[in-house]
């Protein structure tokens, strides 16, 4: 083979290696920007449930505002839409049943939840949205998650319940039943948990803070799932 035929040959090789290397820069770019525009919407979606929720933890303030009932909070973290029922007293020594004299305290906060829009976005301005949601085969869940605490005080062996893990999460479910009668809202929506003593939030060594330790806190959460 000629000199010049040779250097033409090594020329068209350079000249695929070239092509070859900028398609290869053009793909990677181009998944570049297709990650960047999913991550884009997907902040903007988050961002969306995110206002939804805060929405909501208004609307709850508002009614636990004017009921002015000091043993129920309400905050919102990461988990969604806090109600605490921080009585201490809610409920008989080792027992799952509220004390009928303080069942004006779950009236108050199936009051407060059971006409949130976020229940019925459907019917707001966010419509539309709602709908386009839809089509994208997207769904809009909310739950409504209950959690029963203790303090680490044993149970009496003529107790009913086991230990304190039963106690909380029998509480939990007690409570579930009491907003659920009380709100009408699809049970589907509706979760517990029992955490017993180990999700302290007071000094278990004090009575103050073993008061604090006994609570049952209610989140109202959001998120899109995937319609099935």
């Amino acid at each position: 083979m000629s000199r010049d035929m040779r250097r033409t040959a090594s020329l068209a090789r350079s000249s695929w290696v070239l092509s070859y290397g900028d398609m290869v820069t053009l793909l990677i770019t181009f998944f570049i920007m297709m990650i960047s525009v999913s991550a884009g919407q997907i902040d903007k979606i988050h961002a969306w449930v995110n206002a939804r929720l805060d929405d909501a933890a208004v609307e709850v303030q508002q009614v636990m505002d004017a009921a002015q009932i000091e043993e129920i909070s309400v905050s919102r973290n990461s988990k969604g839409v806090q109600i605490t029922l921080k009585d201490p007293r809610l409920f008989e020594v080792a027992s799952a049943q509220p004390r009928q004299s303080h069942l004006y305290q779950l009236d108050r906060v199936a009051a407060a939840i059971q006409n949130l829009n976020i229940f019925q976005l459907e019917n707001t301005e966010h419509a539309p949205f709602i709908k386009e949601l839809k089509t994208s085969r997207l769904q809009w869940l909310v739950e409504i998650k209950i959690e029963g605490h203790t303090d680490n005080m044993p149970l009496t062996r003529n107790a009913l319940y086991r230990d304190n893990w039963e106690l909380s999460a029998a509480r939990a479910q007690s409570i579930m039943k009491q907003l659920q009668e009380r709100t009408q809202i699809d049970a589907s929506k509706f979760a517990i948990a029992g955490f017993g003593e180990f999700q302290p939030i007071g000094d278990n060594t004090t009575q103050s803070g073993r008061e604090l330790n006994r609570r049952v806190e209610i989140y109202i959460g959001a998120s899109l799932v995937k319609a099935l």
